[in-house]
């Protein structure tokens, strides 16, 4: 009985999921900021010494620095990306349907947790591969038990004690936490709407504000409930064009303010919320009239998001050990050869990863953890891609 209301409950979400349109446009959004990360990260080939110190003077000898100079220096903020396209399209999808908590924790474990084992396993065995050739784990120190069982129950970063292992899961750790009060709390936002969700966003920023050293769930719930805010306002003036208009207009107008005003502060602050706030709400009604050829390049770039993600500092990893300790990663990495190999290698790896592997698994684990007698014949397009996985 209890496989059997499993499965009831995977077919509802299903259902539901079915009946809200796969937000293509945004997907494609967060595949463009994932890619943006490889070039923020190309820096650890410049880092790739026993001290972990980046290369003075590495800024000047960067590929193609005069064209991808805003990758190089601000592809770190595609995480804050990340997190309110995951609230704006968590909000779109389950806000106001009845959905069980063992569905909606089965679809999270079948979507997350598959890659992220194998890429924490593959990391394990390049560093001990590195301990054993060079004498030291690349990149990221803390080699050891306790931070590998933190990484196991992608808990790295809830308490900050510093990047271990494949470094990048941390955003999606705290995401993970962040997950959990967005199911606990969806009682209150489905009776309170934006109200409860801006309330949520402006709690958590400011406790980011005051304890951020300590956690990066803090910082997460601030843009996740950000985007959960824009996706209820948006569901509620769908009808009204106008309003939308003018909701984007000044969430962009504000957004540019908050930057030019406050700078770097203002940017985190206001400045992603705003300017990317605007955009999803104009990307999400243009979503039915854009041409089939963009809505199947968004779909690819966001399916191909979770692996460009987890897997490209496994492929640094194994660039550097192949070339160390014989030839220095920082010399090699100045050329644009360089650089066009390790991109075109995450990306074909992704997308191998993606068809070969996170699918397939996505699917079995949904059906060994909920069941398969109920769910339809053919599942909606789109499927579970319309929660980010990062």
């Amino acid at each position: 009985m209890e496989g059997r209301g499993a499965a009831q409950g995977t077919a509802r979400v299903e259902r539901a999921v079915a009946n809200r349109p796969y937000l293509s446009l945004i997907d494609g959004v967060r595949g463009i900021a994932a890619l943006s990360v490889l070039f923020y990260h190309y820096v650890h080939f410049f880092m790739s010494g026993p001290d972990r110190l980046k290369m003075p003077g590495y800024q000047e000898v960067l590929p193609a620095r005069e064209v991808l100079w805003p990758a190089y220096e601000w592809g770190y903020f595609a995480v804050q990306v990340f997190w309110l396209i995951s609230g704006f399209v968590f909000a779109h999808v389950y806000y106001g349907h009845r959905v069980g908590t063992r569905s909606f924790v089965v679809n999270r474990i079948a979507r997350l947790y598959p890659l992220h084992l194998l890429t924490l396993l593959v990391v394990t065995g390049l560093q001990f591969i590195a301990l054993y050739r060079l004498g030291y784990t690349p990149i990221y120190g803390k080699f050891d038990w306790q931070h590998f069982v933190a990484q196991l129950f992608m808990a790295s970063d809830w308490i900050r004690t510093g990047l271990s292992f494949n470094g990048p899961i941390w955003s999606v750790s705290v995401e993970i936490a962040v997950y959990a009060i967005f199911w606990l709390t969806r009682g209150l936002a489905r009776r309170f709407g934006a109200v409860f969700t801006i309330a949520m966003a402006l709690g958590f920023g400011f406790a980011d504000y005051k304890w951020g050293a300590s956690s990066g769930v803090l910082s997460c719930g601030s843009y996740f409930f950000a985007g959960c805010s824009l996706s209820i306002l948006r569901e509620g003036y769908a009808k009204n064009g106008r309003i939308l208009a003018l909701l984007a207009t000044v969430f962009a107008l504000g957004g540019v303010a908050s930057t030019i005003g406050g700078g770097d502060a203002g940017w985190r602050i206001f400045g992603i919320t705003g300017i990317f706030g605007a955009l999803f709400l104009l990307l999400a009604e243009w979503q039915n009239s854009a041409p089939a050829w963009l809505d199947r390049a968004c779909e690819w770039l966001g399916e191909n998001t979770y692996g460009v993600y987890l897997w490209h500092f496994p492929i640094q990893l194994t660039m550097m050990l192949v070339l160390m300790p014989a030839i220095r990663t920082q010399d090699i990495a100045r050329n644009g050869w360089f650089l066009a190999l390790f991109f075109c290698l995450t990306v074909v790896i992704a997308r191998l990863s993606y068809v070969w592997f996170e699918r397939p698994m996505r699917d079995f684990l949904r059906e060994r953890l909920a069941g398969s007698r109920h769910r339809p014949a053919n599942p909606p397009k789109g499927g579970d891609k319309q929660v980010p996985g990062s």
